[in-house]
């Protein structure tokens, strides 16, 4: 328990923020208790489903001797069946759900099915919309029982034990909950957890269930931000809803152990580092010399990894000292970063309460373009306070910069509680009066009604009822499928250039086809721009018309499907052509190749192979 060490019925005190694995000595079958962590697949696009959240729990009530299972559950009410019947058989002692706005309603069905099925069985839910809406929660979902609040591992290890103790949970911190009467209570929350390397490393169930084969795995180098932007519900300076410091981190020597755990047992090479911000705790100095500890790291232990970041813009300058850094994490295996660009006007800067400044975006979208990072933008163009100003000129500043993705271009904010822009929107009138009911991430008005008609008119464009309604992503159109393309072929293009560079010919090959790429990309910036504007003018001039759009739906449908069938065809020409030369391009994929008989053995530093990086 991370308050209190149960021995007997004496009790020893810990230090705020101390988390230990330990077990009240009454419990002698841990194992017997059986704890199903639930995954629902619902939500934004996604390439991954790992959900490192309910893997560390998952660890902790292992690491105590609990069982524990990790299961996920597809979209759709046939799919929640098929969950329903396993768990009516497994008899789980406790079900966990992690709630964010989009999966509630999903959640509250699965529930309604569970609860006919397992009567007695309790059933928790956690995650954001819990930490920051948990007696919301439980009044509309009268299903579940209990919803944490904050950080899960100290709760799930407290609960468990409680519950299996069947002891009362008025005293058990960190949750709310029906008591025996059916009234809802809120018990005060517990602080952060100030050591994060007492963890033990987080179960890799899903990695395992999906044959070690996914887009990629999480990893979390830390916790926290020291940023406020107004539309997270990240814990960060201003909406920690626990006590301690609001950013922490794992040293550089266990995070790359941890790397080098999951490629040597499952053979696995490409990973997400989850952390708010790379480069904190400071976004100078002290973080950027932890950063350059971990890609030093990484290399000296010869790992043979790619993996992902997330950046803000204001830490980059121009500098020989943040190229160098650069280098050294690109040659570690960074190949792309996350930045929340949000917006080209300095306007809209302020409302988010960024720190950095129009200038500070446009200057890090060029150095990782220079370095060959692939830039994934946060980008925030309708929102309640958004104008027709501030539309014409952020369309003006995506097709300048990384304007072929067309969902950028038409992106609408997604609200969640806990947030300083939801507290605004309230004040001001623009918030739903039932949001504090369904949690709907799209529970707003528009200051400006033109602006909202044109931000539904986008939503609708992308032939999806579920996406336009709750930004749910049942039938992926070609718009999606390029964003998650887009992606993969950047990576694939870096990563011939890292591996293959020094064979003969391969560097003509790569810049020949990233001209064409470059030129695909191009003409498509100046065609989203000039539909987000032809419709934006048809706004202004009250033109809409349902005839219209259902003709968009197609047009847009089949340009990016052309698109995409030009891009591809491109690749495997490119492919053939690098084969010629020498180079294997199976080399490149996140699972690492077999050896092959008679050949060399497989290691991580490329000797042998040609590679240098």
């Amino acid at each position: 328990m991370i308050e209190d060490i149960t021995i007997g019925r004496a009790t020893a005190r810990k230090k705020p923020g101390e988390f230990e694995l330990t077990l009240d000595p009454r419990i002698t079958d841990p194992a017997s208790f059986k704890v199903s962590f639930l995954i629902l697949l619902d939500g934004d696009l996604v390439m991954s489903p790992e959900h490192l959240g309910v893997a560390y729990m998952a660890s902790v009530l292992r690491a105590a001797g609990f069982t524990a299972e990790i299961r996920e559950v597809e979209h759709g009410d046939e799919a929640h069946a098929s969950v329903v019947a396993h768990l009516r058989d497994y008899q789980p002692d406790l079900v966990c759900f992690t709630l964010m706005s989009l999966n509630l309603s999903s959640c509250l069905s699965f529930c309604r099915q569970l609860r006919e099925a397992c009567p007695d069985t309790p059933i928790a839910c956690g995650g954001p919309a819990g930490t920051f809406a948990g007696l919301d929660v439980l009044r509309t979902n009268p299903y579940a029982d209990i919803v944490a609040v904050g950080e899960g591992e100290p709760i799930i290890l407290d609960l468990a034990q409680r519950l299996y103790l069947e002891e009362p949970l008025a005293d058990c911190p960190g949750i709310c909950y029906r008591d025996a009467d059916g009234e809802l209570r809120q018990n005060p929350a517990r602080p952060l957890i100030h050591d994060l390397e007492a963890l033990p490393f987080p179960a890799r169930d899903q990695l395992s269930q999906h044959g070690d084969k996914l887009e990629y795995v999480r990893v979390s180098t830390s916790r926290g931000c020291v940023a406020k932007c107004t539309f997270c519900s990240a814990p960060h300076l201003n909406n920690r809803v626990q006590a301690g410091k609001a950013w922490r981190g794992r040293g550089p020597e266990q995070i790359v152990e941890e790397v080098a755990q999951i490629v040597e047992r499952h053979q696995f090479r490409t990973f997400d580092f989850v952390d708010s911000t790379f480069e904190d705790p400071d976004g100078g100095r002290v973080g950027k010399k932890r950063a350059g500890a971990i890609a030093q790291g990484i290399l000296d232990r010869g790992l043979d990894i790619y993996y992902n970041v997330c950046m803000r813009a204001e830490n980059w300058r121009d500098t020989p000292e943040d190229h160098a850094l650069l280098d050294l994490l690109t040659r570690s295996g960074l190949e792309k970063v996350n930045v929340g660009i949000e917006s080209g006007t300095a306007e809209e800067l302020l409302l988010w309460e960024k720190r950095a400044t129009v200038e500070d975006n446009v200057t890090i979208i060029r150095m990782l373009r220079e370095h060959g990072i692939y830039l994934a933008m946060g980008f925030l163009p309708f929102h309640p306070y958004a104008t027709v100003e501030t539309l014409i000129a952020n369309a003006r500043f995506l097709r300048d910069n990384s304007g072929h993705n067309l969902r950028r271009m038409t992106e609408r904010l997604e609200i969640y509680p806990g947030t300083s822009i939801s507290r605004r929107m309230e004040d001001d009138g623009l918030l739903s009066p039932t949001y504090r009911e369904d949690l709907d991430p799209y529970g707003y008005e528009f200051a400006d009604e033109r602006v909202g008609k044109l931000a539904r008119h986008f939503a609708q464009l992308y032939n999806n009822e579920d996406y336009h309604r709750h930004g749910v992503i049942t039938d992926q159109s070609a718009v999606f499928e390029f964003e998650t393309y887009n992606v993969v072929l950047q990576t694939f293009i870096s990563r011939l250039q890292r591996r293959f560079a020094p064979l003969a010919g391969v560097d003509e090959v790569m810049e020949d086809f990233k001209g064409v790429v470059h030129e695909i990309r191009q003409e498509m910036g100046q065609f989203n721009y000039s539909f987000f504007m032809s419709n934006l003018e048809a706004v202004m001039n009250d033109a809409l018309d349902t005839e219209k759009q259902a003709r968009q739906v197609v047009e847009v449908e089949e340009y990016f499907r052309d698109r995409l069938d030009r891009l591809r065809s491109e690749q495997l020409r490119v492919g053939k052509r690098l084969a010629r030369l020498g180079a294997r391009v199976s080399e490149i994929s996140s699972t690492l190749p077999p050896v092959r008989p008679g050949g060399l053995p497989r290691n991580y530093t490329g000797e042998g192979s040609g590679a240098t990086w």
